[in-house]
């Protein structure tokens, strides 16, 4: 997948701006703060119409301007040539902001629609947070990287949290009508809701198992590849996996890839349920499912979190970022564009090298840099980003011989 043409209207500190982007290798140089992070942050945008960076759409839309718009020509690797128009914006209407989206023209409303049509996978600093943040961050990584190619996913989290709402909704309702029972709330209140109570339970086991299932599977998937990067970025033999601590009870604290792809999660979400009864009724939530789920990145037996170097934790999610471009190469049979903003800085100059490698087999790859010495020898074109506007289009002098084949595809 290639971005051939981007268009930003008002989207950060970009007043109005057009860029040709060819493939292959693409760095973006200039001082801190001067747009380049934008101009990735804006193609994650138009990939899965949430930014990396931000909860708020109206931070997104440059200072004291009523709209913005982005929009891009994309280009299928897989199917010769063939490229599509996307356009995704923003309007402020009163205190509230509205969208649009449009892809070869024609308006789409629903966000399951539109992802896949642009694939990006992305590494941005604060990116640490999935091994150092607390389990929703490794959640949400779960879910987005899930919905971004299998959007049934987002369906069934969706009905899930409705469940699991409804589910604590009623938990707290009978907890509080057990205590009020002796002066306002007859028996028989208590025994009609129970009977509600299992019909949520019905929900939550349907669509929380699929939850569960898709996320064991797409780790067994993953891991052969995040083995696989991690060696080559480090140069090193360690093994490096994540394991699945599923938010329910499965006889262990946590499930290797091989294990979790050999269990019948409706039936251990069924015997969760039951156990925690007496527990979810006292405290009125929900203590198992998906909800509760974690990862646990380790490098050999030592847990990343509690014990690896911020160097350690650096490298191991920009591992996790390379696997993942290439199991989403792997599942759509499109490649993605590589997406790295800032993610030389602290490599060393082995490292850096293994990294850019690594970056060249897809069709298309964009990394940020404030420095272009980090990219002396690479074979790529430079643009330089200065207040807003982009300038440039240069490609350096190749001195090294780095393979950059669009025809990924092809050899999966």
């Amino acid at each position: 997948m290639i971005v051939r043409s981007l268009r930003l209207y008002n989207f950060r500190n970009y007043v109005t701006q057009e860029i040709e982007l060819p493939s292959g290798l693409i760095a973006l140089t200039g001082d801190n703060g001067q747009g380049k992070t934008n101009l990735l942050e804006a193609l994650c945008v138009l990939a899965t119409t949430k930014s990396p960076l931000v909860e708020r759409d109206r931070e997104l839309i440059r200072w004291h301007e009523k709209e913005a718009r982005i929009a891009a020509e994309v280009e299928l690797a897989a199917r010769r040539g063939e490229r599509r128009m996307l356009e995704y914006g923003w309007r402020m209407e009163g205190v509230s902001v509205a969208r649009e989206m449009r892809a070869g023209g024609v308006p789409q409303s629903a966000i399951v629609q539109w992802l896949g049509q642009l694939q990006v996978v992305a590494f941005f600093p604060h990116d640490l947070v999935l091994i150092t943040g607390e389990p929703g961050e490794r959640r949400r990584f779960l879910n987005l990287e899930l919905g971004k190619t299998r959007p049934a996913h987002f369906a069934d989290a969706a009905r899930y949290r409705r469940a699991l709402q409804q589910r604590n909704a009623l938990l707290r309702s009978l907890m509080e009508s057990r205590f009020n029972r002796h002066r306002t709330a007859p028996l028989g209140a208590a025994v009609e809701g129970l009977g509600t109570l299992s019909e949520w339970n019905r929900q939550l086991i349907t669509y929380g198992s699929r939850i569960l299932a898709q996320r064991a599977q797409f780790l067994t998937e993953l891991q052969p590849l995040l083995q696989e990067a991690y060696g080559k970025l480090s140069g090193r033999d360690d093994v490096f996996s994540v394991e699945y601590l599923p938010g329910i009870k499965t006889g262990k604290q946590a499930l290797g890839a091989e294990e979790a792809a050999h269990v019948s999660w409706s039936q251990l979400f069924s015997v969760s349920l039951e156990g925690d009864h007496d527990h979810d009724m006292r405290r009125g939530t929900t203590q198992s499912g998906p909800h509760r789920d974690d990862l646990v990145f380790k490098l050999g037996t030592m847990d990343l979190r509690r014990y690896g170097s911020q160097g350690q934790q650096r490298l191991a999610v920009l591992a996790l970022k390379v696997a993942l471009a290439h199991w989403v190469a792997r599942v759509t049979q499109e490649p993605p564009i590589l997406l790295l903003d800032d993610a030389l800085s602290e490599l060393d100059a082995t490292r850096r090298t293994r990294l850019l490698e690594e970056a060249a087999c897809f069709p298309q790859s964009v990394l940020t840099a404030t420095d272009a010495k980090f990219l002396q020898g690479v074979p790529a074109t430079l643009f330089s980003v200065s207040n807003g506007c982009i300038a440039g289009g240069a490609g350096t002098e190749i001195e090294q011989n780095m393979d950059n084949s669009a025809t990924m595809v092809e050899q999966l």
